[in-house]
């Protein structure tokens, strides 16, 4: 009866020594990458941010789109600072010391834009 514990002892040694990871070997080489996957659908619209300050009311815009005679002619209105002027190829004039300050954009066809600010 030894003998048969023995055998069944050594049949189940040898049967659970194929249940464990022997030491493991070095990594192989990186494989190439795979194909790019689909974009996936739009995520949930986040909640609205506070508002803004409100805008400046204090800026004047003044557009020309064409410039008759090749050209325009800006006058800012009473109070007011002519702060910048804009003229696509063409020569600008400022006159600072006119009432109200005026600008004139020469040898252009257009458009101008001219900003006027109140202090």
């Amino acid at each position: 009866m030894r003998a048969a514990v023995a055998v069944v002892a050594l049949v189940a040694a040898f049967s659970l020594t194929g249940c464990f990871e022997g030491p493991q070997g070095p990594a192989g080489p990186a494989g190439p990458a795979g194909a790019q996957g689909e974009k996936g659908p739009a995520g949930p619209a986040g909640i609205a941010g506070p508002p803004g300050p409100a805008g400046s009311a204090s800026v004047h815009v003044l557009s020309q789109n064409t410039c008759p005679a090749d050209t325009c002619e800006f006058a800012c209105a009473a109070g007011e600072t002519l702060a910048s002027v804009t003229c696509p190829g063409g020569t600008v004039l400022i006159n600072k010391s006119a009432t109200p300050e005026t600008a004139s954009c020469t040898n252009t066809k257009g458009p101008a834009l001219a900003l006027c600010v109140r202090p």
